[in-house]
């Protein structure tokens, strides 16, 4: 179930960069978590209860979900497709990072596989002409985010109903996307409507049905074999990058991927 959300999102990246031809950032952010209202009556029918820490951890994740997919789309608008699933994937290398501040120790190898995916974005992200973009500025803030994210849903998931969370963490993502969406941006009805089918598939398959997987089934995992699992989300998006919007990377960024992903497994392994 992991393997297929990751399928999911691999898929988002090029349906969020086709979107971004008619919806600006917060707008597309406010339709990856509106669909998480459509939980509500399967929560009242099932008599659970929403309390407090249902609300601070679906809260918490809202806050880094958002800030994540700000960023993340930010970043699709102004990089490739491939470039930003294996950006953002590094998330993985930065939730050991941040554990450490938590108190927690971090392996050699975690260090190890910091350096060489450096390396590997050296090779990704920076060329001799332009240095690195803005583009991937912002994915590497939105994997960050991501990161925090995933320690949140690992503290949470454990002690609350994932569909409670799920629906109170992406209610607060489009809360948030909301207020900004319609203080920034006025979205014309004209261009949600030119963006129909991206909009569906983000609403229901790229949001709502993705992260009910994620929480429901991470917590049934040991933490690093999920990460493992879900860092194939890079593989998959530029799979598609290259399969829907024809992108292709060059020789120096396939060999940066390369790099990246490998640091990704060599991290995630016992």
């Amino acid at each position: 179930m992991l393997v297929l959300a990751t399928l999911f999102w691999g898929l988002s990246y090029s349906i969020q960069s086709i979107s971004a031809q008619n919806l600006q950032p917060f707008t597309t952010v406010f339709f990856k978590g509106i669909g998480g209202i459509f939980l509500y009556p399967l929560i009242l029918s099932s008599g659970k209860k929403i309390d407090r820490d249902h609300l601070e951890g679906g809260i918490l994740m809202g806050v880094f979900a958002f800030g994540g997919c700000v960023f993340q789309q930010l970043g699709i608008m102004y990089s490739t497709v491939s470039k930003a699933s294996f950006i953002t994937a590094l998330y993985i290398l930065f939730v050991p990072l941040m554990e450490l501040f938590l108190g927690q120790k971090v392996k050699r190898k975690i260090w190890f596989s910091i350096v060489l995916a450096l390396i590997g974005l050296y090779f990704l992200c920076i060329s001799e002409v332009s240095g690195i973009s803005i583009g991937d500025l912002f994915l590497l803030i939105g994997s960050l985010l991501f990161a925090g994210q995933i320690i949140v849903i690992d503290r949470y998931s454990k002690k609350c109903d994932p569909i409670v969370l799920t629906f109170i963490s992406q209610v607060a993502v489009a809360v948030f996307a909301f207020v900004l969406m319609v203080f920034k941006e006025r979205p014309a009805m004209a261009d949600i409507t030119s963006a129909i089918g991206p909009i569906l598939y983000m609403v229901f398959i790229g949001g709502l049905i993705s992260q009910c997987i994620q929480i429901t089934f991470q917590r049934d995992l040991d933490s690093s074999l999920s990460s493992l699992l879900m860092s194939f989300e890079s593989v998959f998006g530029a799979f598609f990058g290259w399969l829907i919007l024809h992108q292709v990377m060059s020789a120096r960024e396939i060999f940066g991927c390369f790099l990246v992903f490998v640091s990704i497994l060599i991290a995630e392994m016992k």
